[in-house]
């Protein structure tokens, strides 16, 4: 019988993490790696049954990678705390499992909601952003400091059950939330010798905002779709690039 290790990243997630193991206590081992949680998400998972490992976070590849060293099993369940497996998608990876794996990694559509409603176009769904099941033998994070990139070799299939997602159920939290992926990503822009230009500030917001409410239909998603759109557009986007000026500014001062 085949076993399988399922991993969550965790950092004062209380509010979620109940669910999350809920949604895969089938698994043989789940493993919570968290960056020293302040409030009751380490007793929550232990008390669930978790393997709880505490680890002080860097940036996500890293993170994700010494994930992976904890696991116990070469099979591996990857979620956030914010995400669910649905009884659909687990029916499907037990009957994969029921013999042996016709691939290397899987990979099922990533449904979002933002705030009260389900997001089906803006770009949202389906997201088929990474396997969430894969042999760790055959595959490693990227080292970036997010939305981390998979190099994996073998064969992916792709699954018809969804992963449920919920990353934000307030405006407050949006913010809070693209605050630090934004300071990321203005950092690996840096890194990577990405110059600032002032025609990020009208170029690049006015894309994202044509590409998600346009091109990838989020007016079909109603009012929400055009908030979601203006949030990533004039926030999300606006902020990753005014970082970058900041930070080039900073580095200049020395």
């Amino acid at each position: 019988m085949i076993k399988i290790s399922a991993y969550v990243l965790t950092k004062n997630e209380e509010k979620h993490i109940r669910e999350c193991i809920e949604s895969v206590k089938w698994a043989d081992e789940i493993v919570i790696v968290d960056d020293f949680s302040k409030d009751s998400t380490v007793e929550i998972s232990k008390r669930m049954g978790c393997k709880v490992v505490q680890n002080k976070f860097e940036y996500f590849g890293k993170q994700r990678n010494f994930a992976l060293t904890q696991c116990s099993n070469d099979w591996i369940i990857c979620l956030d705390a914010d995400e669910r497996i649905t009884p659909e998608l687990k029916e499907e990876i037990e009957q994969e499992f029921k013999n042996t794996p016709r691939a290397d990694a899987f990979i099922a559509p990533r449904k979002s909601k933002f705030i009260n409603k389900w997001i089906l176009h803006s770009g949202w769904y389906p997201d088929y952003r990474h396997p969430v099941l894969f042999n760790k033998n055959k595959m490693k994070y990227k080292d970036q400091l997010v939305h981390e990139d998979i190099e994996y070799t073998g064969k992916k299939i792709y699954f018809k059950g969804d992963i449920l997602h919920y990353p934000y159920d307030s405006i407050k939290q949006f913010v809070k939330k693209s605050d630090f992926y934004t300071d990321l990503r203005s950092k690996e822009m840096f890194g990577r010798g990405e110059k600032f230009k002032v025609l990020n500030l009208f170029v690049n917001p006015s894309v994202m905002f044509f590409k998600m409410y346009i091109i990838k239909k989020g007016f079909l998603d109603g009012l929400t779709g055009l908030i979601l759109a203006l949030l990533y557009s004039s926030f999300y986007t606006l902020m990753k690039y005014i970082k970058l000026w900041e930070l080039e500014n900073k580095c200049s001062n020395f």
